[in-house]
């Protein structure tokens, strides 16, 4: 935790290499070793961490004495060459269909700020407050939960993970709002790796007074790109949705959660199991002493009996008599119920993604009113809030903009009043007023007639999460990882990071623990049209503009955007990881929906290429896919045994894909006949580069690997020098190619086990992968951008993003961000280059 502290603050870590490989090597015989070499090895690594700790601290008084390893400084653009096409595009990632991350446009000259805009994550974790403490959950490695003080926010307890194997990827992420249960929070994880075999597939129940972990129960694995782990009790049993998902699997399974589970208030004794249709993460269960409400995608509301069995014991094989006593009833709405519904004086309350809100009868499930709302915002996966009813009134937001008032016994609309963005928060109600928030972060004060007494920006990123209330109180978490308090007036009480921080001197937020589950910023930024295009964790593709940073549209998707969006006769490209099956076709200039299409699986890390009509789609199921870009239509697809996570290339008529198969095709783009397969080809984060009748890959054993593109003959094994190379731990990310050059990164160290300690910049000759220089920081994760002689690279480690000679490797300007780059890359565009930091922003710099 303080190696990732270190980073963030730029302090220089490549002294600590030594002791950073050797604790790992360590670690691994104090796993997996038994009796005296155990013994011994446990002996000799703690003396190591003791000896770590010495250095990290000399390392942190070096940075306090002598300042970061690079300091940041703005260029006064004398010296950058003139000329590029302004009107040269980033429609895809890396530039074009041969990845090979150059542009011809200007790029930018001085290393300013232009804009930011904040993304976020998709954080739909509430706070939960019980005699005046407020419990919250933490996505961290280190910590899970929190107990604040309710009148101060001060900590009373956090819990902390308790797990053999380290890493971002091992180590869970708590994604659930918490459940009281008794003297007991209940809290579910996720993470990407593992499946229902890995670390992150349970309950955790803590102790509600100390913070101790007390047990952890199976619960199946949900991936962390889902944004939600959704769980709930009654105090008698616990029902949450299952799916099973394991993306390393041969072949990977990416199932949505879609079976509804009942077990005792322990965890332990299943009820009953039941396969309720695609259920939204955002759809929470919803419980009643004896019933369970949850709503489905298809448009289907549930009320399930949560001990059925007509011979008075439990039953969990259903026959059609148990079955028909587990469902008291089901509904149909006229569209997806992706939130959770309200219960109140024996009726159900909620909205669908038709626009209509329905109350029905909570013992039957009969329709008692619905009313259906002027304007439904189309580009929403979920339209309606949760709803609250104070007195005679339903009160419920909606991401057309509107707060609406309905009277509960009839659903006459009383009033609607428009906000300034989505609603997506519940609405809370005290004895005189109405709060709402926005994903604009807005915080608003309505009287019951809906007048509106005030209103706060109260945070820099959108609100998506239910919020909580007291006498006196709000409770807020928003989706860049803060919790505040505020009074009813919209003053300021206290904020707590969920995420544990400080704040340093400058003001800036200093996280002393790491996001665990895995890398979250990792959309690729791609323009055209004069719009930039990026998603992120949350499911929102944006298009905004790109001088200004203004926001166009938006649309949501089931799951977290990896993607790069690809930009192609005037419509936009993008699938999501996580929450649905379906790849989508977006109209460039207005975000509306064109199509969309079923692909195996469902799921897309890897971003589409764009080529004479067709797209490309790598599926985290293992398909290779061609669609047809006018319709969505599946012109072939081809299976590969192994999620293909890496963007696809083109080459006159060839289309390449890599596998975690390890295994590199070559298919006829129009046919998808496989023309060769080389085998023991690995690609990762990183993939491949097509041009002059060359394939150039990242290797994860030396510098770049080659082949012919037209037979897959290898043609050079790359540079294996290992003074070379240097320190490293492998080429994992995408490299750029232009005029004999080609740009790569190495991960140096092991670090954080998916955040490796430092990285390297390499500039290589193309054809004998002679260095010709290299820079001491940039990428590990991320590719190079190229343009107008110069070198853009973020760094995976440090706050930083470089300019570098494209000749030399010296530095032009360095700009500092938030933290670091994760897995997402550049877009050079114009006199700009865009930047998705794992800050939360995106970062437009001139």
């Amino acid at each position: 935790m303080w190696v990732g502290s270190l980073q963030q603050l730029g302090a220089d870590l490549r002294s600590f290499y030594d002791i950073d490989t050797e604790y790992y090597r360590l670690e691994g015989k104090v796993n997996w070793s038994k009796n005296e070499a155990k013994n011994e090895a446990t002996e000799q690594i703690a003396q190591l961490i003791d000896k770590g700790f010495a250095k990290l601290e000399t390392i942190y008084n070096n940075f306090i004495t002598n300042g970061p390893a690079f300091k940041p400084y703005q260029s006064d653009g004398k010296d950058f060459p003139e000329g590029g096409n302004m009107n040269a595009e980033w429609p895809m990632f890396q530039a074009n269909e041969h990845n090979n991350g150059h542009t011809d446009a200007p790029g930018p000259r001085y290393g300013r700020t232009a804009w930011k805009f904040p993304v976020g994550l998709g954080w739909y974790s509430s706070p939960v407050v019980e005699d005046n403490r407020v419990y919250i959950a933490s996505p961290g490695m280190y910590a899970t939960s929190f107990c604040l003080d309710l009148d101060t926010g001060k900590e009373i307890w956090k819990s902390t993970q308790n797990h053999p194997l380290f890493g971002i990827y091992k180590y869970p992420a708590i994604l659930s709002t918490p459940v009281i249960q008794d003297d007991k929070i209940i809290l579910r994880e996720a993470n990407s790796h593992g499946g229902n075999e890995g670390q992150a597939r349970h309950l955790v129940y803590i102790d509600k007074k100390t913070g101790k972990t007390l047990s952890r129960s199976f619960a199946g694995h949900v991936d962390y790109r889902t944004q939600n782990a959704p769980v709930a009790s009654n105090g008698k049993y616990i029902v949450y949705p299952f799916g099973v998902a394991d993306i390393y699997k041969y072949p990977p399974i990416c199932q949505n959660l879609n079976r509804l589970i009942c077990k005792d208030k322990t965890n332990n004794k299943l009820i009953w199991d039941f396969n309720v249709g695609d259920i939204d993460a955002l759809a929470e269960p919803v419980m009643s002493e004896h019933q369970v409400f949850q709503g489905t995608m298809e448009g289907y509301l549930y009320a399930f009996n949560l001990k059925p069995g007509h011979s008075g014991h439990d039953t969990v094989e259903l026959g059609n008599t148990e079955e028909k006593q587990l469902i008291a009833w089901n509904f149909q709405a006229d569209g997806a119920i992706n939130t959770k519904v309200t219960r109140y004086n024996n009726r159900i309350y909620f909205g669908a993604n038709g626009g209509s809100v329905y109350c029905l009868d909570e013992q039957s499930g009969k329709l008692i009113w619905s009313k259906k709302v002027d304007h439904v915002e189309a580009n929403a996966r979920k339209h309606f809030s949760t709803g609250t009813i104070n007195g005679n009134t339903l009160y419920m937001g909606a991401a057309n903009k509107k707060l609406y008032a309905f009277n509960i016994e009839t659903g006459n609309l009383i009033w609607e009043v428009e906000t300034e963005d989505w609603i997506r928060a519940q609405p809370l109600v005290s004895k005189k007023q109405i709060y709402v928030a926005d994903v604009s972060g807005t915080l608003y004060g309505f009287d019951k007639k809906g007048k509106l007494n005030w209103t706060k920006v109260i945070s820099t990123h959108p609100i998506y999460a239910d919020m909580a209330i007291t006498d006196d109180k709000i409770i807020i978490n928003d989706s860049n990882l803060m919790s505040f308090c505020f009074d009813f007036k919209g003053n300021k009480i206290w904020e707590h990071s969920i995420l544990s921080a400080y704040k340093n001197e400058e003001g800036e937020r200093i996280f002393t623990d790491q996001l665990s589950g895995g890398t979250y910023y990792q959309s690729k930024p791609t323009a055209a049209n004069g719009t930039l295009y990026f998603g992120n964790p949350a499911g929102f593709l944006y298009g905004v503009d790109a001088e200004t940073g203004k926001e166009k549209w938006k649309f949501e998707m089931g799951g977290a955007i990896s993607v790069g969006p690809a930009i192609m006769d005037g419509k936009v490209y993008a699938g999501q990881q996580g929450g649905e099956r379906f790849f989508y076709c977006l109209d460039a200039e207005t975000g509306d929906l064109v199509w969309k299409q079923t692909v195996p699986g469902g799921w897309v890390w890897g971003s589409a290429t764009v080529n004479d009509g067709l797209v490309y789609v790598p599926t985290v199921n293992g398909y290779a896919v061609c669609l047809d870009g006018e319709t969505g239509h599946i012109i072939w697809m081809f299976p590969t045994a192994k999620s293909v996570p890496a963007e696809p290339a083109i080459d006159g008529d060839i289309v390449y894909f890599g596998s975690w198969s390890r295994s590199l095709y070559a298919f006829h783009k129009k046919t998808g006949e496989v023309l060769w397969k080389a085998n023991g080809v690995g690609l990762d984060s990183g993939t491949l580069i097509s041009q002059n009748g060359k394939i150039y890959l990242p290797h994860h054993n030396n510098i770049f690997m080659s082949f012919n593109s037209k037979t897959g003959k290898v043609l050079t094994e790359g540079n294996t020098n290992a003074e070379d190379k240097g320190n490293y731990t492998n080429f994992n990310a995408s490299p750029a190619f232009h005029d004999g050059r080609g740009f790569f990164t190495a991960r140096v160290g092991i670090g954080l086990k998916g955040v490796p300690l430092t990285s390297k910049v390499y500039c290589v000759d193309a054809e004998t992968a002679k260095v010709h220089w290299t820079f001491p920081d940039g990428g590990g994760l991320s590719a190079p951008a190229l343009a107008n002689g110069r070198v853009y690279v973020g760094s995976g480690n440090y706050p930083y993003l470089y300019c570098l000679d494209q000749k030399t490797g010296n530095p032009y300007w360095i700009y500092k961000m938030g933290t670091r780059i994760e897995e997402s890359t550049l877009c050079i565009y114009r006199d700009k280059v865009y930047a998705l930091s794992g800050d939360g922003y995106i970062h437009a710099v001139d």
